[in-house]
């Protein structure tokens, strides 16, 4: 039979086994349900960076206590539209929902609110936490930072995160989503890049001498991410501004690690690390019915706007606006099933093995593959 590259599996099949996986690394349920729910989410939203390729680094954290399963959340200081969190080393979506939930509270009273937190840890993709708001009808926004992996511009050493932001808007429809990383692509597509044996495209990275590279494991073991925009000559500079404006905003105003002080997490480079990580992240709603009324019929209008506009003569498409690729692709993947590339589904296969947690009908014909080699998962 011939080799498959991508198969798909039913999200809540996906879910179960994910769950299963961090229970067995020492999750407790609903903390593993949650963790499960963002990752699968990404994935199904056309997002496999931060999708279930990240499971085996999940567990492992747990495995080795660099994450505290066990912990909840507290609130260390409280006012009226403000709020500080000490994560207390718990699993991130847990960490992320908890203050999300909070935001959402106080602007339901105060209008907007902003809640940071410390001791956190990575949280998934931040386009979740966003959208939460949007369920309340309010405008949702989150941003973290990470372990540095991106080169700030004239660099040959990472010292900033991937530093993600996200942005969520309600329409009368589906929301307005941005979610996006300040480096030139977040550092888990270059891991995508690894386990498929893929080359990554010019301009994603550089190796540990500061020099461009398309060389994945040069990035992934020595290098970095270059930040958006890329080299200096292309305005790399401003991606590395945002980087750093994401640092101010949650890491410096929480307490928490920054910069190049923040301990290596969720990447293979950190294998032996049992200290907590302490990431710092932001999370806001606001409420736009408390500013000038219809909102979200105005910004119906000026999504109408963008996508009737003339496309250019070579666009693959018509004009988009932030959250639509990832909308159509959760709807494929309700009607086809999450995609999973080969390489990807072979390294759960070899997780749940190594955790004693059955492998889910969909994976029959996957063989268990080296989670950071470049084995091809053929069918039996």
């Amino acid at each position: 039979m011939a080799a498959i590259d991508t198969i798909y599996i039913p999200a809540a099949e996906l879910k179960a086994f994910t769950a299963a996986c961090l229970m067995a690394a020492g999750s407790e349920k609903d903390k593993a349900e949650l963790v499960a729910e963002v990752l699968v989410q990404a994935d199904a939203r056309g997002i496999p960076s931060h999708g279930v390729n990240r499971l085996d680094l999940y567990c492992d954290e747990l495995r080795r206590g660099a994450v505290d399963p066990h912990a909840t959340p507290v609130v260390v200081s409280d006012a009226a539209a403000v709020a500080l969190v000490d994560g207390k080393n718990a699993q991130g979506p847990a960490v992320g929902k908890f203050c999300m939930d909070l935001a959402i509270e106080k602007a339901k009273i105060a209008g907007c609110a902003w809640v940071v937190c410390n001791n956190s840890n990575h949280y998934g993709i931040a386009g979740w936490y966003a959208m939460l708001a949007t369920e309340h009808h309010m405008i949702g926004m989150s941003m973290t930072n990470t372990s540095p992996v991106c080169t700030p511009t004239r660099s040959k050493k990472p010292a900033i995160g991937t530093n993600p932001i996200a942005c969520a808007a309600p329409t009368s429809t589906d929301p307005v989503v941005l979610d996006m990383a300040t480096p030139t692509v977040p550092f888990g597509k270059v891991e995508v890049k690894h386990r498929k044996g893929e080359e990554c495209p010019e301009g994603w990275g550089v190796d540990s001498a500061g020099l461009a590279t398309t060389d994945p494991s040069k990035i992934i073991f020595g290098g970095g991410v270059t930040p958006l925009g890329g080299s200096e000559l292309t305005a790399g500079y401003k991606g590395y501004g945002l980087g750093l404006m994401v640092e101010m905003l949650s890491g410096v105003l929480s307490g928490s690690n920054v910069g190049p002080r923040i301990g290596m997490s969720m990447n293979p480079n950190a294998v032996d690390r049992t200290e907590p990580v302490n990431l710092g992240q932001s999370f806001v709603a606001i409420d736009p019915s408390k500013f000038c009324p219809g909102y979200e019929q105005r910004l119906d209008q000026l999504v109408g706007d963008m996508r009737s506009l003339p496309r250019a003569d070579d666009a693959p498409g018509p004009v988009l606006v932030p959250g639509d690729p990832e909308r159509e692709a959760t709807k494929k993947s309700a009607e086809e099933g999450v995609p999973l590339h080969c390489n990807i589904a072979a390294a759960l296969v070899s997780l749940g093995e190594k955790l004693d947690v059955p492998r889910p009908e969909a994976f029959a014909a996957i063989k268990a593959g080296a989670i950071w080699g470049h084995d091809s998962a053929k069918a039996k």
